[in-house]
């Protein structure tokens, strides 16, 4: 078995302009055209712009209160942030949901129906109450109204009507 090497060739050097990030002074890779690293952007974008509003005018559009009043979350996402200018990662900082939980949603592959993520939705949107009512809304003095209401002495089952449901006839006391 031969060995073959292959011929020198001569290594010229490269006049390669080293750039560091401004925030950790780690190099930057070549095809990097910002002045930061892709782990110092984030935090970067953190301390430059304030949290993102939804502006008021966004709930008065009709297509954007059909789409709350149908509630069809992932349509109204997207109607938010086209009429407001916002990113998905400016809606999912505003929430608390994740970018690729949102997408999924604006998309129609994912549905929102845990109460509680709804309420997420709604709050870190900013809705107005009048649009969403206070089944779907907290706030601190529901917060309160909710724990006083724990500590209060509640009416017996017996005196419910047999499916739970009550009505403005069924309460006891009422006429």
């Amino acid at each position: 078995m031969t060995v073959r090497t292959l011929p020198a060739t001569k290594v010229f050097p490269v006049a390669e302009r080293v750039r560091l990030c401004r925030r950790c002074e780690c190099r930057l890779s070549r095809y990097n055209r910002e002045n930061y690293c892709n782990g110092c952007l984030p935090h970067l974008h953190d301390a430059q712009f304030a949290r993102p509003l939804v502006l008021t005018h966004v709930w008065q559009l009709p297509d954007v209160q059909h789409a709350l009043i149908k509630r069809n979350f992932g349509h109204l996402c997207l109607l938010v942030r086209e009429h407001g200018a916002l990113r998905q990662e400016d809606v999912a900082a505003l929430t608390g949901l994740s970018q690729a939980f949102l997408s999924m949603l604006e998309a129609g592959a994912r549905r929102l129906t845990n109460i509680d993520k709804i309420v997420q939705l709604l709050d870190g949107l900013q809705a107005p109450m009048e649009l969403t009512g206070p089944m779907l809304r907290t706030s601190a003095e529901d917060e309160v109204v909710h724990q006083n209401a724990h500590s209060r002495p509640t009416t017996s089952r017996q005196s419910l009507p047999p499916t739970g449901l009550l009505t403005e006839g069924s309460l006891p006391g009422v006429g």
